[in-house]
């Protein structure tokens, strides 16, 4: 099961109300907390929905405007950028089991993490002006170059590239 902090506008074009409890991640868990956050696109009424794991920054990108109608591309793009990324098969196989259990949709609590996503929102946007159609935007790239965000971790005092925490963890080859 993931636990989904979602941001206000994302919860309304949703229609989800949030829970008021955090959910505890099955044990040896990694991938249970997620933020989600609309992304605008520069195409009009074009929008995508942007999960990124607290805390590695690890971001899957799905296009659409609902937590119901991204929630299924979530889980296939997830498996496919760790694959792509050289995640550990048997790290991939057991976190998507549990990834797939449910969800329980939450408010953000952690204003660096939105921080962040604002960060990561403006870059996307940025990007997709470089491509002539909503339907061209190539998410793989773009979660590609996610995957070597630069951000500050406070636990190491230090910076580091999102793929460096799973390196550490000893999950990416």
């Amino acid at each position: 099961m993931i636990i989904l902090h979602v941001v206000q506008k994302l919860l309304n074009t949703s229609g989800l109300k949030p829970v008021l409890y955090v959910s505890e991640p099955s044990e040896g868990q990694q991938l249970h907390s997620w933020y989600a956050k609309l992304v605008p696109t520069g195409f009009a009424g074009k929008l995508m929905v942007m999960y990124v794991h607290e805390p590695s920054l690890l971001a899957v990108l799905t296009q659409g405007k609902s937590i119901k109608t991204t929630l299924p591309r979530f889980y296939e793009r997830l498996p496919l950028l760790l694959q792509r990324w050289g995640f550990n098969p048997d790290f991939i196989a057991r976190e998507m089991k549990l990834v797939q259990e449910g969800f329980v949709v939450s408010k953000t609590d952690s204003r660096s993490m939105l921080g962040v996503m604002n960060e990561m929102t403006l870059h996307v946007e940025l990007r997709g002006l470089k491509y002539s159609s909503f339907g061209l935007i190539d998410l793989d790239r773009e979660e590609d170059i996610l995957m070597e965000w630069l951000s500050f971790d406070k636990a190491l005092g230090r910076f580091r590239f999102t793929n460096e925490y799973w390196k550490a963890k000893g999950v990416l080859l």
